[in-house]
Formats: C-alpha cells, sequence, structure tokens
C-alpha cells in the first residue's frame, strides 16, 4: 500500500512513518514498487519483501495432516499431506505424521510453525481429542527436541480459523464450525477464545462417543442429520471412529442434495438446528458478538444459515440478543494458523534484528 494508507490505517504521523519506513527498508524487510502514473511522477507502494522469512501452517484432523509453507507476503510456496488410517489414530502416529510434515517444509528463515488441532489443546499440547484418539500429545517437545524449532504455535483448528477471518471482519464475531463435528471461537479485542460447544450437553439422552450423555454433536451435528435422512438409528461411536470409512457417501449426498435444493432437504436439519439454536443464543447473549460467521464441510450455503438465524430469533427476545449478523464464510485452517504464528513471533525477530 502507499505511504499515505498506511499513515492512515495506523494513525502515524508523516515523519514518523518515513522513519519507520526507512528503518524497515535498511533491515530488508519491505521494499518498494513504483508504480506507473497517469500523469505527474511515478507513485510509490511499499510491500513486505516476500523472501525475508517463512512461516508453516498445519492442520491435523481425524482423516489427514496437512500442511503449507507459507512466504512473507503469505502466498502458498509448498504443500505436504499425510493420509491418516485407523491404525495411526494415537499419539504416535499424529507425532510421525506432524514431524513429516515439517521436515517436508522446513526452509531457510523458518519464522515458526504453527498447528492448529480438534479437542482440547492447551499450552504447547493436544490435552485430548476424541475424534483422533489422542491424549497429552506435546507437540511443541516433539517439534523442539526432533527438529530443534522453538517457535510453535498450536490452537485449536476453530480457533485458526478466527485468525484467518480476523484479515477479512473488522469488529468482534463468533466463528462457528459446523459439519460432523462442532465448534466455536469468539474473536475479540485480537484474540480467540476457544469454546467446546461440540459438548455442551443439550439434553439428557444420547451417549456420545466422549463418554458425555446429551452432547449437542449428538443431537445437532450431521450425525443428527443423517438419521433423520435415513430414518434409522446409528452407532454414534461407530459413526465418528469410522466416517470416512462408512459413511462419507451418505454425508456427501446429504450435502449435495442441499447444495442444490436445501428446501427438500429442510425437514432433517430442522430439529437438530433448533437444538443448535439454543446454544448460539446463549453464547449470543453472553458474549455480544457483531456477527456470527459459520463456517465449516456441513454449512453448504445461505439458505443454512438463514434457517439458524430464524430458530434463534423464534428462541430468544430481541432485546436479549440484539441485532446480530449471520453471515456463511470460507476461511482455511493453515494459513489462519500461519498467520496467528506471524503474529506472535515477528515482533521479536524485528526488535532483534537477528536476520
Amino acid at each position: 500500500m502507499s505511504r499515505a494508507e498506511l499513515s492512515s490505517l495506523t494513525g502515524l504521523s508523516a515523519s514518523t512513518l518515513s522513519y519507520i519506513v526507512r528503518e524497515l527498508l535498511n533491515e530488508g524487510f519491505i521494499d518498494v514498487a513504483e508504480t506507473e502514473p497517469s500523469r505527474g511522477r511515478p507513485s510509490q507502494l511499499l510491500r513486505i519483501d516476500a523472501s525475508r522469512w517463512s512461516v508453516i501452517g498445519i492442520k491435523v484432523g481425524r482423516e489427514e495432516v496437512r500442511g503449507v509453507l507459507f512466504d512473507a507476503a503469505m502466498r502458498p510456496v509448498r504443500k505436504s499431506s499425510i493420509r491418516i488410517f485407523s491404525h495411526m489414530r494415537n499419539n504416535e502416529g499424529y507425532a510421525s505424521a506432524v514431524l513429516g510434515i515439517v521436515k517436508e517444509l522446513k526452509s531457510e528463515r523458518l519464522l515458526g510453525v504453527g498447528i492448529c488441532s480438534s479437542g482440547i489443546v492447551s499450552g504447547g499440547e493436544i490435552v485430548v481429542s476424541h475424534l483422533m484418539n489422542v491424549r497429552r500429545l506435546d507437540i511443541k517437545k516433539l517439534l523442539e527436541t526432533s527438529l530443534d524449532i522453538g517457535n510453535v504455535v498450536l490452537m485449536n483448528d476453530v480457533d485458526a480459523l478466527a485468525y484467518f477471518l480476523s484479515n477479512h471482519e473488522k469488529n468482534d464475531f463468533l466463528a462457528v464450525s459446523y459439519g460432523t463435528g462442532i465448534g466455536a471461537s469468539f474473536w475479540n479485542n485480537g484474540h480467540a477464545k476457544h469454546f467446546e460447544i461440540g459438548h455442551a450437553i443439550v439434553a439428557s439422552e444420547g451417549k456420545c462417543y466422549c463418554g458425555q450423555t446429551g452432547c449437542l454433536e449428538y443431537h445437532s451435528s450431521e450425525y443428527a442429520v443423517i438419521k433423520s435422512y435415513l430414518g434409522k438409528d446409528i452407532d454414534f461411536e461407530d459413526f465418528a471412529m469410522n466416517e470416512e470409512e462408512k459413511y462419507r457417501s451418505i454425508v456427501e449426498e446429504i450435502r449435495a442434495k442441499a447444495r442444490s435444493n436445501f428446501k427438500s432437504m429442510e425437514i432433517h436439519y430442522i430439529e437438530p438446528f433448533r437444538r443448535l439454536s439454543l446454544v448460539l443464543g446463549n453464547l449470543i447473549m453472553v458474549l455480544k458478538p457483531s456477527s456470527v460467521v459459520f463456517l465449516g464441510e456441513g454449512i453448504v450455503n445461505d439458505d443454512m444459515v438463514r434457517l439458524l438465524k430464524r430458530c434463534v430469533e423464534e428462541k430468544f427476545n430481541a432485546e436479549f440478543i440484539g441485532d446480530v449478523d449471520f453471515q456463511l464464510a470460507h476461511a482455511n485452517w493453515e494459513e489462519g494458523v500461519a498467520l496467528a504464528t506471524v503474529r506472535k513471533f515477528l515482533p521479536k525477530v524485528l526488535s532483534s534484528s537477528i536476520w
């Protein structure tokens, strides 16, 4: 962008901005591109030097571990993925896959590695992910001891989506990921806060794969939609553990039909969405987000978002939830967690000028 745009964005005076720009140019963090004017002198655009650093973003999931190497301009340079089969769904299998991806993507001037995962994440470890059969997997220690990489960010995968969206959403928002699982993250004041809403208890029946009874995922995820569509019961633990092998074709069939003609499929979503709306409405009342942004493979069009909004408005008084905006978005896990990694570690690099 131009110096004038930077000045407007940062609120810095022209003299202060010029000083900072000159220092960044001398350090090689940015460069200048001249644009051809329609008349008069050429104008200058400042941009990040794409070769100044790189960052890796990794998504750890039940079916796959995949990663992307980004340059300093957040453009993808290389990609790598490892398929996760049932015998690999344990600490050892995921540790091996993560190491394999990082080894494949590691480059010079690596600023850091960002990893996002389903389940409960704290500090540098995956505390528990029932879907992946993982408990107490210390990712940060793994990369430090095996590859001598100390700059590691580990976060929940919905938080990574929130970081991605933060580049596009101006205000605070609640990000909700919907599919075979359900998760949420609240973005506020530059930070993401994960909510394990998939295992919020919303009923007194329904045995969840996590061991609890009455979890939201049992009653509102695509599992509940599939049961309605097929008109028969399905063991939830079997669905969670073998979704890709045994149920993927029916999941894709339902999504395709919902995408092309949601009205014909609404009957199968209405009850699951009514249960989901109870949790959403309560979160909206407590958090007061400006908008609720829906993501995930299970949200296939705006009709589904409109139905969810209608379900919330039927349950909650307008004065309690306010005029919150509901919208559909598409985001990238790997880019989101890579962006979070840059935001965490780049200030240290700028202050130390170690490169």
